[in-house]
């Protein structure tokens, strides 16, 4: 199952570029939904001092285990507060960014736009982090974080020029989204300004060489995992699976990616169909569902549109045991919009479940609150925070000459970030997805662990050739 939770739904570039395609407000907001999100449910605090379990080596979680080597035994964790303690002194002014007291980041994401606010929390978890770490754990060698925000509009002009600007305002960009994120790669590859971002959504991004996202996701390398947590856990619907996805390319090599690795751990589909987004007639695929007896429905493509595709498996009394999707249902208001009709929807992750406890996303909820007092935490912003952590620590390792050279270099070799159990191991330096998940399932409105029993299960990666 591809775990390519960093894209826009479909071709969201196409169509908010004007590329002749007459939606309504409605779906031009559709096409701009993440793939993934989700709030997270009150847990319990966590000190000021950061006194955290986990490591950010390997997993801080039960059963999770190397990003690309599932049998690494964990190592010891960090003790309480030493995100940058190693390093002490400082260097001065050694780059663009840096003094001898601060370091400047900046954060690069969609605030406004067709969907306003698409990204605007994963900006809101850099700056709870910068918050955190200036008032709890000192400094980087000597320097504080300073933010400078800048909104990318959802547009690749928009994510041109905020990088440009950020090339000489700031050291880094640090925890960025943005829709046309191709829009900032020539610029940021240009200055050679270090780019840690939540997550790199289009393949140019993907291949620009400053640009990393802890989220590692490329849409060929699909991680088994995926499709044998759904097999274990719904073993008689194996041998009839259906995709259906929105008609567009990113949803569309999405699903192909998907349903390849998906076959080559064995799982058999017997009905897979493309959906236009201008179509509201659900019934005959509903029908076609039927007519094959397909028993697990994978669907890729917003949530808004696997609650039509849901209303109308129910108007026609059809039931798979199971319908799949990404992060982007793992979210309050899917439940809202869906009622009945979604429960049973089972969602794979590769983020903490907001419903256990875990230490990190804790941490991040209660500066969260500070920052921006009612906004909520999100899958996004939980990689976002991850960025910002991975940022200090490299940078305290690199120590007081801080360089942008010497930042990439260092970022290059982290191949099993956690940040302390928030995420599943990723290849962040390699550039590779990560190759553990966990899934959840909707029942009775409440979100819930289905597999594995803690953790994450960590397969091996499917290289299925589409879209690498």
């Amino acid at each position: 199952m591809r775990r390519r939770t960093t894209l826009v739904v479909v071709a969201v570039c196409a169509v908010l570029a004007g590329c002749g395609s007459r939606l309504t407000d409605e779906q031009r907001a559709a096409l701009a939904v993440p793939q993934g999100g989700g709030t997270a449910t009150e847990q319990g605090a966590v000190p000021e001092d950061g006194a955290v379990a986990g490591t950010d080596g390997t997993a801080g979680t039960a059963g999770q285990t190397g990003a690309n080597n599932p049998q690494q035994a964990n190592r010891q964790p960090n003790p309480p507060g030493s995100i940058a303690a190693a390093c002490q002194g400082t260097g001065g002014a050694t780059d663009a960014g840096v003094t001898a007291g601060e370091i400047t980041i900046a954060n690069i994401s969609d605030i406004s736009g067709p969907v306003p606010g698409i990204f605007q929390s994963a900006q809101q978890a850099t700056k709870a982090f910068v918050e955190y770490f200036n008032a709890t754990q000192g400094t980087v060698c000597g320097r504080k974080l300073k933010l400078v925000s800048f909104d990318s509009r959802t547009d690749s002009g928009g994510d041109q020029q905020a990088t440009s600007q950020a090339c000489q305002q700031a050291f880094a960009l640090v925890g960025s989204m943005s829709a046309f994120d191709q829009g900032g790669g020539p610029a940021a590859a240009g200055c050679g300004i270090p780019d840690l971002r939540a997550s790199t959504v289009t393949a140019q991004r993907q291949r620009t060489p400053v640009s990393f996202g802890v989220a590692s996701n490329v849409v060929n390398l699909v991680s088994s995992a995926g499709p044998d947590l759904v097999k274990a856990s719904f073993p008689g619907g194996a041998g009839h699976a259906a995709s259906l996805y929105l008609n567009a390319d990113a949803s569309a090599q999405n699903a192909r990616s998907m349903q390849k690795a998906a076959e080559a751990r064995g799982i058999k589909f017997v009905y897979s169909q493309a959906i236009d987004i201008t179509d509201v007639n659900y019934a005959p695929y509903v029908a076609k569902l039927k007519e094959t007896g397909a028993k697990i429905v994978y669907w890729i493509g917003s949530a808004q549109y696997a609650v039509r595709l849901q209303q109308a498996m129910r108007q026609q009394g059809f039931t798979p045991e199971a319908f799949v999707t990404d992060p982007s249902a793992y979210d309050p208001q899917y439940v809202r919009q869906g009622g009945g009709a979604v429960d049973g929807t089972v969602v794979y992750t590769n983020g903490a479940l907001f419903e256990e406890p875990n230490a990190q996303v804790a941490l991040y909820r209660q500066w969260l609150g500070r920052v921006a007092p009612g906004a909520a935490p999100s899958y996004f912003g939980m990689f976002a925070w991850a960025a910002a952590r991975l940022f200090v620590q490299t940078a305290a390792k690199v120590g007081p000459q801080l360089t942008r050279k010497a930042m990439i270099d260092a970022i290059r070799n982290v191949h099993d970030f956690t940040a302390e159990g928030m995420v599943a191991p990723q290849d962040v330096g390699g550039k590779r997805t990560s190759a553990c998940m966990a899934l959840v399932r909707l029942k009775g409105g409440a979100w819930s662990r289905l597999a594995p029993a803690s953790g994450y299960s960590c397969g091996s990666l499917v290289d299925t050739g589409v879209g690498g």
